[in-house]
C-alpha cells in the first residue's frame, strides 16, 4: 500500500479505507511530500541569535529584501545581515497591528514599501546603512493602508473600501493628472495580489480582477460576487494558482470561476472539521508558500504559548485543480506575521511572533532546539472484508530517512474498542541492534548516512487478530526528516462468525 492522498476527515473509517487507503485520519508535523509518501516536515531556527531590539515584544512583519532580513518590532524597523540586529533604522512606525512591505524597481534602484496601517507609507532605499523616509507626498488613501502590492508599474494600497494606486513607475507621484487614482468597492478589502497581468482584489465577501496597465484603460471586472476572503494575508500564489480563505475553507482562484462559487470550490473540504476548528482558535492569520514543493501553509497565531500554534498545510500535486491538493497539520509553529520570499535565487521562510525572535522554516531538525513531535494515523483497514477475522503476522514498512530514525508503530485494533486486547507499541530504528531487520543489500539496496548504514525497510513482527486494524506512527526527537513511503501487511484470514 502505497501512502497518498494526505489528511481526510471527511469520511467514514471504513469507507476512507476501502477509497483512499494510502491516506491518513491523522497527519500532524508530516507533509505529504511530493517526492513520494509522507515526510516529517523540516525544523526552524533563529534568524539571528539575539532577540529583535534586545528584548521580547510582538514581531508586527518580517521580509527579506536585497540581502538583508528587514523586521518590524514595536514602533522601529530594524535589519539583519548575518551577524546581529541593527539599531533601530526607524522609530516612526505607528500602531500595533501588523506592517506589511512590497517591492519596487522602478528607477535605478529596487526599493522597499511599508505601511503600518496607521501612517503614510515608508520606503526603504538599500545602503550602507539603508535609510528609511515617510513617503510626505502620499495623501489620505494611502494614510493607514492595510494591503500593498506592485502590479503594471504602480503602487497600489488597500484601505477600508478604497483602493488607490500610484501614477505609473512613480511610487510616491499621487496626483490624478500623473495617472493615479482611486476605487471603491462595496466591501472592505483584505487582499491585493498581482496575478498572470492583472491585480487581483479581495474583499470580504467578494473578487474583482483589474485588467489593463493605467488609468487609461484598467478595467474592474468581477470575478464574483459572493465568495472573498475573510482573513488578511491568507492569499498566497501556489502551483500557478491562487489560494486564499474564504468564509467556507481555503479555495483555488481558478477554482471558483469555473464552478461558479459552488462547493466543488472548496479545496479544503475533505478536511472540513479540522479547517471550521482550525479558523475558530486561532487568534490571527499569515500565510506562506513553498515553492520547491508547490505547498501552501496558512499558520494560525496563538496568544497563549508557541506550542500552542497551529497550522494547515497543502500540497498541490495536480498543475491546477482541488482534486490534487493533499493536506496536513502542523503543531508548534506560530505565527503573528511570515513571509516566503525570493532573493538572489533563495528562498527564505521567515515567521514571528511574541518572543521577540525571528525564525526560518525549512532550517533544521528541531524547532529551535525543541523536539519535534509528529504522528501519522492510518486509516482502519478491513483489508478484504470487515466482517471476517484476519491474524496479523507481518508488516513490512519501506521508508527514507535521511539520517538517524526513530518512530514508535502502535497497532489498533477493532477501533480500540473495550475488551479487545491491543498489542505493544513497537520501536523503528535505524540502528545495528534491535529486534527490526533490515534488508541491506541485493533486492532493496542500501544507503549510508555519515559513514553508517542506514536502514530503509523494516520488518515488523505483528500479534493480535481483529476485523479492521489501523496503525499510528509517531516520533518525538530531533532526528533528521524521514518519510514513509508504503507498507505490506501479511495476515490470515478465517471465516465469518
Amino acid at each position: 500500500m502505497q501512502f497518498q492522498g494526505g489528511l481526510i476527515t471527511n469520511l467514514s473509517p471504513i469507507a476512507q479505507a476501502g477509497q483512499f487507503p494510502g491516506s491518513a485520519t491523522g497527519l500532524r508535523n508530516f507533509e505529504p511530500s511530493t517526492d513520494g509518501g509522507y515526510r516529517r516536515i523540516q525544523g526552524f531556527s533563529k534568524v539571528e541569535a539575539d532577540q529583535v531590539g534586545g528584548s521580547s515584544g510582538r514581531i508586527r512583519g518580517v521580509t527579506r529584501f536585497n540581502g538583508k532580513t528587514y523586521v518590524a518590532k514595536g514602533n522601529s524597523l530594524y535589519y539583519a545581515t548575518g551577524s546581529g540586529w541593527s539599531s533601530a533604522l526607524t522609530t516612526s512606525l505607528g500602531g500595533t497591528g501588523k506592517v506589511r512591505f512590497a517591492r519596487h524597481h522602478f528607477g535605478a534602484n529596487p526599493e522597499l514599501i511599508v505601511i503600518d496601517g496607521v501612517n503614510k507609507p515608508f520606503k526603504v532605499v538599500d545602503g550602507a546603512p539603508p535609510t528609511v523616509t515617510s513617503i510626505s507626498t502620499a495623501v489620505a488613501e494611502q494614510t493607514g493602508a492595510t494591503a500593498v502590492v506592485e502590479h503594471k508599474n504602480h503602487m497600489f494600497f488597500a484601505k477600508g473600501k478604497t483602493l488607490s494606486f500610484s501614477a505609473p513607475f512613480a511610487a510616491e507621484d499621487y496626483t490624478p493628472g500623473a495617472g493615479a487614482g482611486t476605487r471603491e468597492f462595496d466591501y472592505d478589502i483584505t487582499n491585493l495580489a498581482s496575478f498572470r497581468e492583472q491585480l487581483i482584489v479581495f474583499t470580504t465577501n467578494t473578487i474583482f480582477l483589474v485588467a489593463g496597465s493605467s488609468v487609461t484603460d484598467f478595467n474592474f471586472q468581477p470575478i464574483t460576487r459572493d465568495i472573498g476572503a475573510i482573513k488578511e494575508d491568507t492569499v498566497q500564489e501556489v502551483g500557478g494558482d491562487l489560494m486564499f480563505l474564504g468564509p467556507d475553507g481555503l479555495r483555488l482562484l481558478s477554482a471558483t470561476e469555473r464552478n461558479n462559487d459552488f462547493g466543488l470550490g472548496v479545496v479544503s473540504k475533505v478536511i472540513q472539521s479540522e479547517m471550521t476548528n482550525f479558523i475558530s482558535v486561532a487568534d490571527g492569520f499569515a500565510s506562506v508558500v513553498i515553492r520547491g514543493k508547490s505547498q501552501y501553509r496558512i499558520l494560525g497565531f496563538s496568544s497563549v504559548n508557541n506550542a500552542s500554534g497551529r497550522g494547515i498545510i497543502g500540497t498541490q500535486f495536480a498543475m491546477q485543480g482541488g482534486e490534487g491538493m493533499a493536506w496536513a497539520e502542523t503543531r508548534g509553529i506560530n505565527a503573528f506575521c511570515a513571509s516566503s520570499d525570493l532573493d538572489g535565487g533563495i528562498e527564505y521562510v521567515f515567521f514571528g511572533n511574541d518572543d521577540g525572535y525571528v525564525y526560518q522554516m525549512e532550517e533544521g531538525n528541531d524547532f529551535d532546539g525543541a523536539n519535534i513531535i509528529a504522528s501519522f494515523k492510518t486509516p482502519p483497514f478491513p483489508i478484504t472484508d470487515p466482517t471476517t477475522r484476519k491474524t496479523f503476522y507481518k508488516m513490512r514498512l519501506f521508508t527514507d530517512p535521511e539520517g538517524s530514525l526513530e518512530v514508535t508503530m502502535s497497532p489498533e485494533y477493532d477501533f480500540a474498542e473495550a475488551g479487545v486486547a491491543q498489542p505493544q507499541s513497537i520501536t523503528v530504528a535505524n540502528t545495528t541492534t534491535g529486534t527490526v531487520a533490515i534488508y541491506g543489500s541485493g533486492e532493496y539496496g542500501s544507503a549510508s548516512y555519515g559513514g553508517a548504514n542506514l536502514k530503509y525497510v523494516f520488518d515488523l513482527d505483528l500479534v493480535g487478530s481483529a476485523f479492521v486494524g489501523s496503525y499510528t506512527f509517531t516520533s518525538d526527537n530531533t532526528d533528521p526528516p524521514f518519510s514513509f513511503d508504503s507498507m505490506i501487511i501479511q495476515y490470515g484470514q478465517y471465516g465469518r462468525r
